[in-house]
């Protein structure tokens, strides 16, 4: 037997096990995933155990522990991320888990990128006419380079070209916000895509709240009496009431 296959049982058999002792199973993509960033997620999100494995091996642990339906998504780079927590504790702590990146040269601009107003600390020199360069009405005022103006020097989606990354790495501006790309996660047998688990908490707490007083609501009108019902039907009625003796004692 020779090296490889051996490392690859060894991979296979490990990942198997590994599978066997948590309830949901999720898949992220590591390509252009700074390494560094990786152990910060790791370390962050507690309760969870990330695993990096060659996808032809990872393809064969999930389809003989009967994963069938993720095999057809792994992504090219795929890592493991295995937990007991659910789906959406699992995706909100990743979230948290983002960081600012530098720019680099000939990706598409995430946001429009702004040099804000005032002193860049940098000594006038040829910064100067690289801060100029990338439109930046810069002006030297003592020892150091001034921004008078917030100023735009990538508009969102238009391409970063050398100059622009020159001047934010001079700034230490880091315009990109980069977050491990969740796939998709397993749970109960049940897949979640990534579009289902990026949900902002304070709007559904919000939605749930307006629901339930809006089915209260519902439930004074048609006379539905329950322990949420009945204190706002007794005042309605009592309002009612009081309402109806005015109009009785003024006739």
């Amino acid at each position: 037997m020779n090296h490889t296959k051996s490392w690859r049982l060894a991979q296979f058999d490990e990942t198997s096990k590994l599978i066997s002792q948590y309830k949901v199973v999720g898949i992220a993509d590591l390509k252009d995933f700074p390494s560094a960033l990786l152990q910060k997620v790791k370390k962050n999100v507690i309760d969870a155990t990330f695993r990096v494995t060659s996808k032809s091996v990872l393809k064969k642990v999930l389809d003989a522990k009967g994963h069938k339906d993720i095999v057809e998504k792994l992504p090219e780079q795929p890592i493991l991320i295995l937990t007991n927590k659910n789906a959406f504790e699992l995706y909100a702590a990743i979230k948290k888990s983002k960081a600012r990146s530098k720019a680099k040269i000939g990706m598409l601009s995430p946001i429009d990128i702004i040099v804000p107003e005032g002193d860049t600390g940098l000594p006038p020199g040829p910064a100067l006419s690289d801060l100029k360069k990338v439109g930046i009405k810069a002006q030297v005022r003592g020892a150091t380079i001034f921004v008078p103006n917030d100023t735009v020097i990538a508009k969102e989606g238009s391409v970063i070209n050398s100059d622009i990354v020159s001047i934010l790495s001079k700034l230490d501006i880091k315009p990109v916000q980069l977050m491990l790309n969740v796939i998709l996660v397993k749970e109960d047998g049940m897949i979640y895509n990534k579009d289902v688990l990026d949900i902002d908490a304070e709007t559904i707490i919000m939605q749930i709240a307006t629901a339930a007083k809006q089915a209260i609501g519902i439930g004074v009108e048609i006379g539905y009496i329950c322990e949420d019902t009945i204190e706002p039907m007794i005042a309605k009625a009592t309002r009612e009431a009081k309402a109806l003796d005015a109009l009785v004692n003024k006739e």
